[in-house]
C-alpha cells in the first residue's frame, strides 16, 4: 500500500451477529486510544487481516520515506471497511461486516474469536452535503449499512432523508435511532452478491422533492457508474450535490485482467483532467467515461 503514516493494533473484544447476513466486531487496546475520527460519518479505512492459520496480523514495516507498507511478495489480505463507531475515551472501534462466500475478510470476521488482531490503517470519509440541501437522498446495499446508519444517527432533528436500502434477506433490515425525519424503502433478496442490482431502477422511479438537495450512494460499482451518470447527465447536477462510491465490484478478477492492461493510460487521464483545472467531481466523470470507453 506504502502511503500510511501509521496503523493501529486492534484487539477483538467482542463477536456478534447483527442481523442474519452482518457480522458485528468490537475492536479495543491501548494502541486505538491513538486513532482519531477523521469526523466523516462513512469513513472508512483498512483492515489488515491475520495470515491463514494465525490469529494475529503482522505489522507493517517502516519504509525509507516514512510511510509503513507490507512486503510486496508476501503481503497479507487486507480490505477497506466503513467504521460503524469510534468512541476515544474507552479505545472502541466498531466495524460491521458482511457475511457472504468467498470473501476473505468475511470470511475471518464469521470465525473471529475474542484476542484476535487485526491493523487498522486511518480513515478518511467523503459524506459532504452542502449547506443549503432541504433533503437528502441516501441509497446503500449491505455493504453501505454502517454508513448509513452513521449518517442517519448524525441527521438532527428537522432535517429530511430518504432512504433506498437493499439487504440480503428481510432479517437484515435495521432499525437505526435518528432525530430526522427519515422515510425508508427496503428492497429485499436483490444485489448484494446474489443477482442485479434494485436500487438504480428504485431511484429513476423516486419522485424527487422540491428545493435543493443532496444524494449519497454506496454500493456496487457497476450500479455506482448508472447512479452517477444519471444525477450527472438526466438530472444535472453538478458534482458538489452528490457523493457516489463504489464499495465493492462484481466480477472483480475480470476487470482487474483488464485493468491491468490499460489502467496506467487511465489514470493518466485523470491526472490531465485535475491539471487541466477542473474539480475532483468533473475529472472524476472524464475518468469515469474513459474507464467506459475502454469496457470498465
Amino acid at each position: 500500500m506504502g502511503y500510511y503514516a501509521d496503523y493501529f493494533r486492534a484487539d477483538v473484544r467482542e463477536v456478534s451477529a447483527l442481523t442474519p447476513n452482518m457480522v458485528r466486531i468490537v475492536f479495543g487496546g491501548e494502541d486505538l486510544r491513538r486513532f482519531v475520527s477523521s469526523g466523516d460519518p462513512d469513513e472508512r479505512l483498512v483492515v489488515v487481516l491475520p495470515r491463514p492459520g494465525e490469529r494475529e496480523a503482522p505489522a507493517p514495516v517502516r519504509q525509507a520515506d516514512g510511510t509503513l507498507d507490507y512486503p510486496a511478495d508476501d503481503e497479507p489480505e487486507m480490505r477497506s471497511y466503513t467504521v460503524r463507531r469510534v468512541d476515544a475515551g474507552t479505545g472502541e472501534l466498531v466495524i460491521d461486516f458482511v457475511r457472504h462466500e468467498g470473501g476473505a475478510a468475511a470470511g475471518w470476521a464469521i470465525q473471529a474469536r475474542v484476542g484476535d488482531v487485526v491493523q487498522l490503517s486511518p480513515a478518511s470519509g467523503w459524506y459532504a452535503p452542502p449547506g443549503d440541501a432541504a433533503w437528502q437522498l441516501l441509497l446503500a446495499d449491505m455493504t453501505a449499512l454502517p454508513a448509513l446508519g452513521r449518517i442517519l444517527e448524525e441527521l438532527p432533528a428537522g432535517r429530511r432523508a430518504i432512504v433506498l436500502a437493499e439487504v440480503t434477506e428481510p432479517g437484515d433490515q435495521q432499525e437505526i435511532e435518528t432525530a430526522a425525519d427519515v422515510t425508508y424503502t427496503w428492497l429485499a433478496g436483490s444485489g448484494n452478491g446474489h443477482g442485479p442490482s434494485r436500487l438504480f431502477a428504485a431511484l429513476r422511479e423516486l419522485e424527487l422533492p422540491a428545493g435543493p438537495g443532496y444524494l449519497w450512494f454506496a454500493g456496487e460499482a457497476a450500479e455506482s457508474r448508472a447512479v452517477r451518470t444519471y444525477v450527472r447527465r438526466e438530472l444535472g447536477w453538478p458534482t458538489d450535490r452528490f457523493t457516489v462510491l463504489g464499495y465493492w465490484r462484481r466480477d472483480k478478477e475480470r476487470w482487474m485482467a483488464r485493468y491491468e492492461q490499460v489502467g496506467e493510460g487511465l489514470e493518466k487521464v485523470y491526472e490531465s483532467a485535475v491539471a487541466s483545472g477542473l474539480s475532483q467531481g468533473d475529472a472524476l466523470d472524464v475518468y469515469e467515461e474513459a474507464l467506459e470507453k475502454a469496457g470498465l
